[in-house]
């Protein structure tokens, strides 16, 4: 048994640890807090007798029953890095047009909505929790012709290009029934996962004003309630109180292990030292 002297120790180094632990959790999360950098201002607007002005376009996938599946409502922005023949690195931007060619698939746990336009193809797949009590999107992935009217001088002209989001993407997590809604502006990033891709383009999707809903199997445009993103732009993660928790009992559970084992052979040099 501990001595009460040994007690108030021990105490005092775990009290040490979990403080210590504490305070660099939370220094990691406001480190990883960034500013928002808005790539650019609105997509140009069109305006009628009939219609508001408005630079949000709404996107939407039906399944074969006739009800909307996917609906996506957003101002989108697709941007790609490339190089020119003169070993120059360039961006060449494009929006996302009000009218595209839709197309899709509606399965139960699975989902994907098509969005085509200029020559250019963007897959967004969306998949459910294995519990089935939220939806999110799984991959983004884009195609396209490094020969499009788009590229100014491009150095390879002529290679289909697929970029994607890396292998285990997460984005988007919200409760089947809700529709995902964020403020802020969300980019995504899409590379080659091929590693004998030739084109080395990079993409980024910026999206402004996102409201997005998968596995509806709802009449006409009727989103669910609302899901919001956080003010920092990232996502609510339930594991995370999970991983903080098991993060600080490994600790307790290592300094007290320590502890005993400093005091174990602290007692066993004494005794040796008095049978000397």
């Amino acid at each position: 048994m501990f001595s009460h002297k040994e007690m108030l120790y021990l105490r005092a180094l775990i009290f040490a640890t979990l403080l210590h632990l504490c305070n660099t959790l939370q220094l990691e999360g406001l480190s990883t807090k960034k500013p928002r950098i808005t790539k650019y201002t609105m997509k140009p607007t069109s305006s009628s007798a009939t219609a508001v002005p408005s630079s949000l376009s709404l996107y939407r996938l039906d399944a074969s029953s006739g009800a909307t599946c996917i609906l996506i409502q957003t101002d989108a922005l697709l941007s790609i890095q490339y190089r020119d023949k003169y070993n120059e690195d360039k961006e060449a931007d494009s929006f996302l047009p009000d009218q595209m060619d839709i197309s899709g698939d509606c399965w139960e746990d699975e989902s994907r909505i098509t969005m085509s336009w200029k020559g250019f193809t963007v897959n967004i797949y969306f998949s459910k929790t294995p519990g089935g009590e939220r939806w999110y999107v799984n991959s983004v992935d884009l195609a396209y012709s490094s020969s499009n009217n788009l590229f100014e001088h491009i150095d390879r002209p002529g290679l289909d290009v697929k970029l994607s989001t890396p292998p285990g993407t997460l984005l988007f997590p919200t409760p089947v029934g809700k529709s995902y809604t964020c403020d802020n502006e969300v980019i995504i990033t899409m590379f080659a996962q091929d590693e004998n891709d030739k084109s080395g383009h990079l993409a980024k999707l910026y999206l402004r004003e996102l409201r997005m809903q998968s596995f509806m199997y709802k009449a006409g445009n009727a989103w669910g309630p609302t899901f919001q993103c956080s003010a920092t732009g990232t996502y609510r993660d339930e594991t995370a109180p999970i991983a903080v928790g098991s993060t600080l009992a490994v600790a307790t559970v290592c300094t007290v292990v320590g502890y005993g084992l400093w005091r174990y052979f602290k007692v066993k040099k004494f005794q040796y030292g008095t049978m000397a």
